[in-house]
């Protein structure tokens, strides 16, 4: 591909994670070069790239995601800080996807505030820093007329705030249920035929759908993460994952997975969210044991602007609770049918009714795609 081209626009990417995801997105980037030379005007170069224990690679006059993979083996340089590589990269969109910190989301959270210091646009499909921090990120982002897009933190590629800021002008999401975790429902599976828990764990952690250490997903700490960031968004919650009471399946028994199956039900951890109404001598904008009254102010703080994402939907009346519970559900259920890699939420809203999203196959490339479609977003202005 020439250096320059008419009509193209060069962005440079710091990517900090180069995991699953962050491969699989360097490698939809190779893929895709040609289409987002024509179809988009796009190319794409990448400055930094940083890993935790695999070295990093500085490169200020950029290079190509094919450039990018032939060294992925081993980058050449020493490992450094994210936040030192953000500030050396000259890049124009920080790709925050490194691995969730359950306590507090603490590095990822520092290196989008060294990104927008710098004044980069941010992508994170690393949940912590919308599942604890998002409000004040959000204003960040807005007072230094950045963007923070993050479609990837809950349900990989499918599309949900995305689906808000653009398809549902107006709506209000009053709340909603979802299975958010493919680790418990292949463990709950494996329970099913009889296999005890460990057993079962063990044969998800062969058949690698669970991580060597699955604490996160079998606590529910993962699920509650992609809970209160749901809720802060489209809810104006102001949560954390620690105020998300969660179920763990550690002491599930088989006899209790049999027991649902026989009666037609399936069991699964339900992540949801909804909206109490506040007496009118409930304070404003006070922090409940589980969430937080959101009023006008909070939401068009948090809001931010618009280019920090979806508007947060939580009208000022209303308080936002969530829990993660083990759930025995009915096959008449529209959550009934998410097994194994299945995803799927129902959003309950205040003008369009109940609206189902789902996601077959939940896999790191569906996570490198929403990275993939909030560059896009980003490089285009929606």
């Amino acid at each position: 591909m020439p250096e320059t081209m008419p009509d193209v626009v060069t962005r440079t990417v710091c990517l900090l994670g180069f995991g699953n995801v962050g491969r699989r997105f360097c490698e939809l980037v190779a893929r895709k070069a040609d289409e987002l030379a024509d179809d988009h005007g796009l190319r794409v170069l990448f400055s930094a790239v940083g890993t935790g224990s695999h070295g990093s690679l500085l490169a200020p006059h950029g290079l190509t995601a094919r450039e990018v993979l032939a060294l992925a083996q081993r980058f050449p340089d020493a490992v450094a800080p994210g936040v030192d590589l953000i500030a050396a990269s000259g890049a124009d969109i920080l790709v925050e996807a490194t691995p969730l910190d359950p306590h507090g989301g603490r590095a990822a959270i520092a290196h989008l505030d060294a990104g927008f210091a710098h004044g980069l646009d941010a992508i994170t499909v690393n949940k912590g820093p919308i599942a604890w921090d998002f409000r004040r990120l959000a204003d960040l982002a807005a007072s230094r007329g950045r963007r923070l897009l993050f479609e990837g933190t809950v349900m990989d590629g499918c599309p949900v705030f995305s689906l808000f800021r653009s398809c549902l002008p107006g709506c209000r999401l009053l709340g909603f249920d979802a299975v958010f975790n493919s680790t418990t429902n292949y463990i709950l599976d494996a329970m099913g035929e009889g296999i005890g828990f460990a057993d079962a764990l063990a044969q998800v952690q062969a058949e690698g759908y669970a991580e060597a250490d699955p604490t996160h997903d079998i606590d529910g700490h993962d699920a509650a993460a992609k809970t209160a960031a749901l809720a802060n968004v489209l809810m104006a919650a102001d949560m954390t994952p620690d105020d998300v009471p969660k179920d763990s399946v550690r002491d599930v028994t088989p006899e209790r997975v049999a027991r649902a199956r026989a009666a037609g039900r399936r069991l699964r951890v339900v992540c949801s969210a909804t909206t109490d109404e506040v007496t009118t001598d409930t304070p404003s904008h006070t922090t409940t044991d589980r969430g937080r009254v959101a009023g006008a102010a909070d939401r068009g703080s948090a809001a931010g602007a618009a280019d920090a994402g979806p508007r947060p939907m939580a009208p000022d009346t209303l308080r936002v609770r969530a829990a993660v519970r083990l759930t025995e559900l009915s096959a008449e259920h529209p959550l009934f049918s998410a097994s194994g890699s299945t995803l799927s939420v129902l959003l309950h809203t205040d003008l369009m009714g109940t609206i189902q999203v789902a996601e077959r196959d939940a896999l790191p490339e569906q996570t490198a795609y929403a990275v993939y479609a909030d560059l896009l977003a980003i490089h285009e202005g929606r």
